[in-house]
């Protein structure tokens, strides 16, 4: 910085409400057009930062005294001024002007005063192709200075005239009118003619500036959508009911600012439409990732702006550039909406040199208004596996198509809103147990289908892509829970049998890739239901193993890629874990591309095994049973009757036949375990699906003559 720049902090000029940051890009864009082209501005600490040639009474002289008006108007709408029955005051007033700074707003009122006449028009064009025949006149022969407002403003395309959300349609807020209200701003600040400021104008910019204080002199005057704490109505102030107080210069800075937003007109691959709207870092609303938050948000809002805040110094060249190009990319595809926003600050999908974003809303509040809503900061910074949510992208749009069919079940939009509710959250703070919650949220989807085979089928929807093992190291926790989970997930089955996801949803076991059996949605395999976890466990052991005997199969159809650790089965026999985590985290993980088994897994030995599962389990293995070094397989033979008594809550008579059978294969165990009661003997049956390794099935041949201290206590 040179000897002749000054770097002023600009109180006023905050990152929230809207009409702050819009203001300090209106303080950058008009400094560095009208007073000095070296002017450079950033972020810091929430507060704009201007360095320029000019100290802070330069400044303030500079828009009291020097600032030309960028000329803003809008004949296309009826509250404009230029049509009867609404105000006009304003812009007779500056039309008639003989003031040089106003000369090119009174210009170009001028100018769309012909254009009016030229067209017929008494009042306001009724009709949307009258409308958009007045926007194209206005972009074809309004002059340069206009030019400006008219790309923020609207944006013509082969379909008519598309509207950006920060200028509401066209420079039409609701009720509100923004071109005219801009001029009844200007003329409470300056004389229109001599263009001297009035009283209190000096005050009223230092206020809007710098944050100084000033009372009672605020105007009663809407400010539209851009600063919802000073939009009145109920609640507003004491009292019922408040007024709307704005100061002029808020309102004036704000739409200048918001002239660094153009639009563009961009072909999107694969899209139907010719040319569709693109804005500035704008994207459709995710109703998600802010405390109140609500399924409603999405319906009834425009779209989601994330404004950039960036913490080094930037020209008005660079801040328009910044703008200009605007985009947030997931993978190689554009943000489309407010979670793929969050994904690209999460992957750093965004422009460099952008600190943080601030997320606005445009949200229907107060009857039909719209107000922007600030719906949180997002830090600029890489969540660790963030990239993983690749895989699951084409799926996650085909549901949220789905979803926004108003003939699905709503259980389809809960789903979709649990998974950007995940997703929003893995973004923020990328640790295992977000990442758990996003699976979870992706097995409720799939779950959600497989509940609902009718609207699956017409909305051809598969199920959850083929994950792959990466995203088991970002969900380990470390916990029992999620290790009996993997367990289960990783169970598989020769066809017809299949993995355990196939007696969970109507899977397809031919095909290479995950799909719906759509010929039989209703396959008797499934088995599991809305019950309790032991309950659907123990229907896909005894279906599972019925199958496989049904089919010739030599073993149980119980391996799994990743078996469970001894003491985390007496865990879940003791009822010591979390089954709606276990059961949402297996459906979820069902997806999982789990590749080759481990192998040579052996597990402590753990005292609170009861003997009776031990027993049991034995007679309910994926491999033969060798003990000892070359020792020969032991023959031994499965009976559905054994699980089915100990579920029925019969476990001494269950384990009595049990231990017999050991002994008549030639095992021989000494002891025969004593029953328990109905909902241990229940978890006990329901633990017999569980997958253990061949040494931790040796462990127990080995250990099943020994009394346990759990058994003691059980009896």
């Amino acid at each position: 910085m040179t000897d002749d720049q000054h770097v002023l902090a600009l109180g006023g000029c905050t990152p929230t409400p809207l009409a702050s940051y819009l203001k300090g890009l209106a303080v950058l864009r008009l400094v560095g057009e009208q007073a000095d082209p070296a002017a450079r501005g950033w972020w810091d600490n929430d507060v704009f930062r201007l360095q320029s040639s000019l100290e802070r009474d330069e400044l303030l002289g500079f828009f009291l005294c020097d600032y030309w008006p960028t000329p803003l108007v809008a004949p296309w709408n009826g509250g404009s001024g230029f049509y009867s029955g609404h105000t006009t005051e304003a812009i007779d007033s500056i039309e008639a002007s003989t003031c040089e700074r106003l000369a090119p707003l009174a210009a170009v009122i001028h100018k769309a005063r012909e254009l009016i006449e030229r067209c017929g028009l008494n009042e306001k064009p009724k009709d949307k192709p009258a409308r958009t025949h007045v926007k194209t006149l206005c972009r074809n022969e309004f002059p340069n200075e206009a030019l400006p407002w008219l790309d923020a403003a609207y944006l013509l395309t082969t379909t008519g005239a598309d509207h950006p959300p920060l200028l509401g349609t066209g420079g039409n807020d609701g009720n509100l009118e923004l071109t005219n209200n801009f001029m009844q701003r200007l003329l409470e600040v300056l004389d229109p003619d001599s263009g001297s400021p009035r009283d209190p104008s000096g005050s009223w910019l230092a206020a809007s500036l710098f944050g100084d204080p000033v009372h009672g002199l605020l105007l009663d005057a809407a400010i539209g959508q851009f600063s919802p704490g000073d939009a009145g109505g109920p609640n507003a102030q004491a009292g019922y009911t408040g007024k709307s107080l704005t100061n002029p210069w808020d309102f004036i800075l704000m739409l200048e600012g918001a002239l660094l937003f153009a639009t563009a007109a961009v072909r999107r691959l694969g899209s139907t439409e010719p040319r569709v709207l693109s804005y500035p870092f704008t994207v459709r609303t995710s109703g998600v990732g802010y405390g109140s938050a609500s399924s409603r948000d999405v319906a009834g809002s425009r779209a989601e702006t994330w404004l950039p805040l960036w913490t080094q110094p930037a020209g008005l060249a660079e801040v328009e550039q910044l703008l200009r190009e605007g985009r947030a990319t997931v993978g190689r595809r554009q943000a489309r909406v407010g979670v793929d926003f969050a994904r690209a600050v999460a992957t750093l999908g965004v422009d460099r040199g952008i600190a943080a974003f601030e997320r606005f809303g445009y949200m229907c509040r107060q009857g039909r208004s719209y107000l922007a809503v600030p719906l949180g900061r997002w830090q600029v910074e890489r969540q660790p596996h963030v990239d993983l949510l690749h895989e699951t992208d084409r799926w996650i749009d085909r549901f949220r198509r789905a979803s926004a069919n108003e003939r699905v079940p709503e259980g389809f939009r809960r789903a979709l809103r649990r998974i950007e509710e995940a997703v929003m959250t893995v973004c923020r703070r990328g640790s295992p147990s977000a990442w758990q919650e996003v699976v979870r949220a992706l097995g409720q989807a799939e779950r959600t289908m497989a509940s609902s085979p009718r609207t699956t089928v017409e909305r051809k929807l598969s199920p959850l892509p083929a994950l792959s093992p990466d995203w088991l190291h970002a969900c380990d926790d470390g916990s029992v829970e999620f290790r009996l989970a993997c367990a289960l997930a990783s169970i598989r089955g020769d066809p017809p049998v299949g993995p355990l996801r196939a007696n969970m949803i109507p899977l397809d076991v031919t095909t290479r890739w995950p799909a719906f059996d759509t010929d039989n949605m209703t396959k008797n395999s499934v088995v599991w239901t809305s019950g309790d976890l032991s309950s659907n466990l123990y229907a896909c052991l005894s279906r599972r193993c019925l199958d496989a005997v049904t089919h010739g199969h030599a073993q149980l159809p119980l391996s799994a890629a990743r078996p469970a650790p001894l003491d985390d089965i007496a865990a879940f026999i003791w009822s010591d874990v979390d089954e709606t985590k276990i059961e949402e985290l297996v459906w979820g993980l069902n997806a999982v591309n789990w590749g080759e088994p481990i192998t040579g897994h052996r597990s402590a030995p753990h005292d609170a095994l009861p003997a009776s599962f031990m027993l049991l389990k034995l007679l309910h293995l994926a491999h033969p049973l060798r003990i000892g070094p070359g020792g020969a397989a032991l023959d031994l033979p499965y009976d559905p009757a054994l699980a089915r008594r100990a579920f029925n809550g019969q476990l001494a008579e269950a384990t009595r036949l049990a231990a017999r059978r050991l002994r008549a294969s030639g095992l021989a165990p000494i002891t025969e375990a004593a029953g328990g009661p109905p909902a241990l003997a229940r978890r006990i049956a329901a633990s017999l699906i569980l997958p253990i390794s061949q040494e931790d099935a040796i462990s127990l041949a080995q250990a099943v003559g020994r009394p346990t201290a759990a058994e003691a206590t059980a009896q």
